[in-house]
């Protein structure tokens, strides 16, 4: 996968969640989906920023299953927190955002030919 394909998977993703959350809580439309997609783009990129693509064989721990676990378990616990003031609920929304956009790259690096390594 390239960089154009992750942060276009991604951007769409995050902001059609975005999207859908506010629809379900009947709130008012917002920005947000369009600040989570662009954000959400922007985040994806974080594996290859930590772990530079400059070989085939670029993936180790932050392209790994093990990460992708450590990853899966901060957003549960941004998805649990329930934030009381502004600030608070904007560093929730980041957080979300942004470790849904990481799992996105690496479930699109999973399907790759090389697939991610265990650790």
């Amino acid at each position: 996968m390239n960089g154009p394909t992750h942060r276009l998977v991604a951007g769409l993703a995050l902001g059609t969640l975005a999207a859908h959350v506010e629809q379900r809580d009947g709130s008012k439309p917002t920005p947000m989906p369009v600040a989570a997609g662009a954000f959400g783009a922007f985040c994806t990129n974080l594996p290859d920023w930590l772990e530079p693509a400059t070989s085939p064989n670029h993936r180790k721990f932050f392209h790994s299953l093990t990460f992708a676990v450590l990853v899966g378990a901060a957003l549960k616990k941004a998805w649990d927190w329930e934030p009381e003031t502004d600030t608070a609920k904007l560093l929730r929304f980041a957080a979300l955002v942004a470790t849904g956009g990481y799992l996105i790259h690496l479930a699109l690096d999973s399907t790759t030919k090389r697939s991610l390594p265990l650790i």
